[in-house]
């Protein structure tokens, strides 16, 4: 459960950064569509654990949530059913939670999964070091990590992210929606993202922008061969 609040915390309070991360002119066409999750970063941990994170926020304890499982049968009448997870994981959703794990499902094909594994650990540990700095200051484990939540959860969602209602609610909830590469990366350098970086020992400012021009020059070229 605190592990889900730090990645909370770094989905939304880093979001264009983890956008950054799967920016490049393949995603250009793949993302919101081809079983792809849409360009706007949400957390999808499905609805059991959202209506336990809401628990958590109203006092409840952090302890209790446990996944639901059921019988899936094979199709097959000389096989046993299989248990499986009562939720699907959401194909519509860039991090949704997969039984055991999170899936950073927006990552392309022709991506080298280094950079955004990079960036996906940085968020994290944004978040892990929020956690305890407000355990540090003298806030109890349970109400660090529900205000932790209560301050992040509007990145939580567990709807179809193809709905046409998503980018309409994803502004009302102030999450972006970086739909191009090329706005994507004019995010990358922000203060905020520098800070990020040079607190985490990542990058420089001067590496940092580095980094950018880079981004600029792969999607430049990128494009350049497509056209030739």
């Amino acid at each position: 459960v605190t592990a889900i609040a730090c990645l909370a915390y770094g989905l939304c309070q880093y979001n264009e950064l983890v956008r950054c991360a799967v920016a490049h002119a393949g995603n250009d066409h793949r993302l919101g569509a081809q079983e792809a999750p849409p360009a706007i970063i949400s957390l999808y941990p499905g609805t059991g654990f959202e209506a336990h994170v809401e628990s958590i926020v109203a006092g409840g304890d952090l302890l209790g949530y446990k996944a639901e499982k059921k019988l899936q049968s094979t199709g097959c009448a000389a096989s046993m059913a299989v248990e499986a997870n009562c939720e699907d994981r959401n194909r519509t959703a860039p991090f949704p939670f997969c039984g055991n794990r999170f899936e950073f499902r927006a990552v392309g094909s022709s991506q080298n999964c280094a950079f955004p594994v990079m960036l996906c650990n940085a968020v994290m540990a944004a978040g892990m070091a929020h956690v305890a700095r407000l355990i540090e200051g003298g806030t109890s484990h349970r109400d660090a990590v529900a205000q932790t939540f209560k301050e992040n959860r509007h990145v939580i969602f567990t709807g179809n992210g193809y709905s046409d209602v998503w980018p309409l609610e994803a502004s009302m909830r102030g999450l972006p929606n970086l739909r191009t590469t090329p706005e994507a990366i004019a995010a990358w350098d922000s203060v905020k993202n520098k800070a990020l970086f040079r607190t985490m020992g990542v990058f420089t400012n001067e590496e940092t922008e580095a980094v950018k021009h880079i981004m600029y020059e792969n999607y430049i070229t990128s494009l350049t061969v497509e056209v030739n």
